[in-house]
């Protein structure tokens, strides 16, 4: 591992004065702690502006390089003389860093941001889902090359090891603040009364909002912390990796996330594998003293959660959180204790008996988690899958979809658009919680296949270079496979982190034949050139998404003519926005209302919300025909949605009454029999629904309607009543 280098890298780090390269690892700490802080950059809103300022730092990453390597000279590889390489980029330059440390795997996100863009002319489901997802990837892809760029020489990593590790003591504490009642943040605890869901009744969700999502990130950081145990050399990195150890592990108890303890233990067996003949003691005895002070520490504050699960520990003594908070820091510290026991009076030797001792210590570490974890957890274990069969339902209609695109997919956002379309049982399923699967239904099998040559090449540039590494990112990668961690843009940020943290250094020019060396370099100028391109072209593109949702925050606090003004400002910014469009629709003169929705079609042909929108503004049009039209289109792209069935149901007795009212019998009766037919439709779909065990139930307000309408029906001649 890097942690195994001399502290001299701490002076000077990539051909550049420490302070310069630490600024730069202060950067990359704030940026992974801010992208967690704001919900995980799971919204694309919150992540349009930091998408452009990435961009724009790894731009200028890359100019500040080429300003430094200037005028300098490398030495020709097999001709022992030097040459000058003015002709070429001096960002190429075989010393120092900038785009020559940058393998051309990094160059791969871009790939997928471009293929996302090519999938623009494909007819997509969602032209802004689209570009969000271009978007992103151009900005993964900016962040992986400007992480190589300042941190990709070996002698330079301990600065992104402790930015990482900064930012993972931000994201553990800051959750087990809130667990506390420290301090509060909007939806930090998961609580709900179902045992289905949590043994406790509370789970700790992070600031991802989200407890298997952020489980998975506290089990690859718990990972690659008895890594970092296992083979520091120098006491900083030592002590930061022994105080996070109990905590990562109490998070991930918080949690209750199955899936990611199971990728915690495969995580473990890799770690197992992954580690030298000699680091294996260490290896059982770190990790089984943190699961035993984990435990000790769950059993203590697992009750705080519930308590605090509000916004604040108001109902609690104060008394009470004093002690919970003496008794966490007291697991920690001893955790820590345990940690330099272990590393002083452990042997670093590989001999059976004390690889046997190693085992026995593991095994009592596991033993003593069981007794001093509550039994109510153990609930958690033993039983209450249901939530496998419910995910099962969501693979079987994404196979469905795939298999309607099955080569290159329907763009961004494919299953959040279409799913309600094929859902076979009523579900709330926005996400497919599969990370694989969501690249599949975007980009087909084509985009899935590339998908995996960019991860598995940066994965081999790891496993060339220190087998460790692959640990915390197989981990992430692992639990990505059944949910949705993917969506998560500080997922990637870490995942890529990780990646540029453990990858091979670049190899310097000399031991190279002249020749060779010349065309690597043209080839790494041409693919930094294009990497420009696509960079600029996105940030230009995220800067105005950006403004867009500047001016809807203006809206928000504008009112009458303000506020329609922001709203058209936002939306000549960003016109592929649904949301914008319905929100202006409704403050729009009524004979601009509907060419105003319809336009948006153009860029998301199977809206429900566009189409609903459209339904009823041609109803409080007196325009039957097209408000049937589309209602019952909404309705066949979203069949399991009571609010869609409702509103169909009502709007369309609403207007049989009005049609009626100004005279119009033969409207009247038409708008009234499409009102019972929606209702008839609803009604079935609840029956199906309930014969499969799920609960689809009319509403009030639509068989109140459909009452209305059967009446109207009855009054102008013969129909049906209820």
């Amino acid at each position: 591992m890097f942690v195994e280098r001399s502290a001299a890298a701490l002076k000077w780090g990539y051909g550049m004065p420490a302070a310069i390269v630490g600024i730069a690892a202060l950067l990359l700490a704030v940026l992974l702690a801010y992208s967690t802080y704001q919900y995980g950059m799971f919204f694309d809103v919150n992540f349009y502006r930091w998408e452009w300022i990435i961009i724009a730092a790894a731009l200028s990453s890359a100019a500040w390089w080429g300003l430094v390597h200037r005028g300098r000279t490398s030495r020709s590889p097999g001709s022992g003389g030097s040459y000058d390489l003015s002709g070429m980029s001096p960002l190429f330059s075989s010393g120092g860093g900038g785009l020559r440390a940058v393998p051309l795997a990094a160059y791969g996100p871009l790939l997928i941001a471009v293929m996302y863009g090519l999938s623009l002319a494909n007819d997509p489901a969602s032209i802004l889902g689209t570009l969000e997802q271009a978007l992103r990837w151009s900005a993964y892809g900016a962040f992986l090359i400007a992480a190589y760029m300042w941190f990709g020489e070996e002698r330079s990593r301990v600065w992104l090891s402790a930015a990482i590790q900064a930012a993972g003591v931000f994201i553990v504490w800051g959750a087990l603040a809130c667990w506390m009642g420290w301090m509060a943040f909007p939806e930090m605890i998961l609580t709900t009364g179902d045992a289905r869901l949590s043994a406790v009744g509370a789970r700790l969700a992070g600031f991802m909002q989200y407890p298997n999502a952020f489980a998975a990130v506290a089990a690859a950081y718990l990972i690659w912390s008895w890594g970092l145990l296992i083979r520091a050399r120098t006491r900083i990195c030592y002590l930061l990796a022994a105080i996070q150890g109990v905590p990562l592990a109490l998070v991930l108890l918080l949690t209750e996330s199955r899936a990611a303890w199971l990728a915690a233990g495969l995580g473990w067996l890799g770690g197992l594998a992954a580690a030298r003949r000699t680091e294996r003691v260490h290896w059982l005895l770190y990790s089984g003293w943190t699961l035993v002070a984990a435990g000790a520490a769950y059993r203590f504050v697992y009750g705080a959660g519930l308590r605090n699960g509000g916004h604040a520990a108001a109902g609690a003594a104060p008394e009470a959180v004093v002690a919970e908070g003496a008794l966490l820091l007291a697991c920690v510290l001893a955790g820590a204790g345990g940690y330099y026991l272990i590393r002083s009076l452990a042997p670093r030797s590989s001999g059976r008996w004390r690889v046997w001792a190693a085992w026995g210590g593991w095994i009592a570490g596991i033993g003593a988690m069981a007794l001093l974890l509550p039994a109510v957890i153990q609930g958690r274990l033993g039983g209450y899958f249901d939530t496998l069969g419910a995910r099962s339902m969501f693979y079987k209609d994404a196979i469905i979809l795939i298999r309607e695109a099955p080569l290159l997919g329907r763009g961004g956002d494919t299953w959040r658009m279409l799913f309600t379309q094929i859902q076979t049982y009523p579900y709330i399923g926005s996400e497919v919680h599969s990370g694989y699967l969501d690249i599949a239904l975007d980009l087909g099998l084509v985009g899935l296949v590339l998908f995996g040559l960019v991860i598995g090449g940066l994965l081999r540039n790891v496993f060339l270079f220190d087998r460790m590494g692959l640990v915390p990112i197989g981990v992430l990668l692992l639990h990505a496979a059944v949910d949705f961690d993917m969506a998560y843009g500080c997922y990637w940020l870490l995942l890529f982190g990780w990646i540029a943290l453990y990858s091979k250094p670049a190899e310097a020019g000399g031991g190279t034949a002249a020749g060779r060396w010349r065309r690597r370099a043209a080839v790494r100028g041409a693919a930094a050139a294009s990497a420009a391109v696509i960079a600029v072209t996105a940030a230009l593109c995220s800067w105005r998404f950006d403004a867009a949702v500047a001016h809807r925050e203006a809206a928000v606090y504008a009112s009458g003519a303000g506020q329609a003004a922001a709203l058209r400002a936002a939306l000549g910014a960003n016109p592929y926005w649904t949301r914008i469009r319905i929100e202006l629709a409704e403050l729009a003169p009524p004979q601009e209302q509907a060419a105003l929705l319809a336009a948006g079609l153009r860029y998301e042909p199977q809206s429900v919300p566009l189409l609903r929108a459209l339904g009823r503004v041609y109803a409080e049009r007196g325009d039957v025909p097209q408000a049937t039209a589309h209602l019952r289109l909404a309705l066949r792209y979203d069949r399991y949605d009571r609010d869609n069935q409702t509103d169909a149901v009502v709007h369309m007795a609403r207007l049989a009454q009005h049609m009626r009212a100004i005279g119009k019998a033969s409207e009247a009766r038409q708008a009234a029999q499409t009102a019972l037919s929606f209702f008839e439709a609803f009604e079935a779909q609840g029956i199906d629904a309930e014969a499969a065990g799920r609960d689809f139930e009319v509403t009030p307000e639509s068989l109140e309607a459909a009452n209305a309408a059967g009446l109207l029906l009855r009054q102008l001649g013969a129909g049906p009543g209820y």
